[in-house]
């Protein structure tokens, strides 16, 4: 049963998508997630990120952020749904008729956990943006640019606003 489901559109080439993934496992596992990351046949990857614990392994239920990282024309696209996913059907509707007080905490935390998407999304500029930076420093034909640090696009030294997402510079 999904919750919350953010998906953003990246102006930025898919070949960054390997370094996004990296840097998403690599934050989630220092904050103490279980990470695991699946490279997928159309140049994407899946992954999951959570964070369960003895009680929620007895009934069935894990909270869970599903992130899916793929290439969409010449851009990044990234879907991510932070939810509560039963494991098998059985114990999972009978822990939600014998244990909604505790389910109610459980979705209680759930619902704070729920920004993991935006941080999801914010990683994901970032390294867009750090790329895009290591490109235009190893580039000479693009001095004085600048790039976008929510979508990655390149931009002139005097923008003031992105071009492509209209954030602020």
């Amino acid at each position: 049963m999904g919750t919350f489901k953010s998906s953003k559109v990246f102006l930025a080439s898919p070949e960054v998508i390997p370094a996004i993934v990296k840097d998403i496992v690599k934050i989630f596992t220092e904050e103490g997630f279980q990470v695991q990351s699946q490279e997928l046949v159309s140049g994407g990857y899946d992954i999951s990120i959570t964070k369960g614990n003895m009680f929620k392994a007895v009934l069935g239920m894990k909270t869970a952020l599903k992130v899916h990282v793929y290439p969409v024309t010449e851009n990044i696209r990234i879907d991510a749904g932070v939810g509560i996913f039963g494991q098998q059907v059985v114990p999972t509707l009978i822990s939600m008729f014998l244990f909604w007080p505790v389910l109610i905490t459980q979705i209680s935390g759930m619902i704070s956990q729920a920004k993991m998407d935006d941080r999801v999304m914010e990683i994901a500029a970032d390294t867009i943006a750090r790329e895009a930076m290591r490109f235009n420093n190893n580039s000479s034909s693009s001095a004085g640019g600048k790039f976008c640090t929510q979508c990655g696009r390149s931009l002139p030294g005097d923008a003031l606003f992105c071009s492509g997402c209209g954030a602020k510079l």
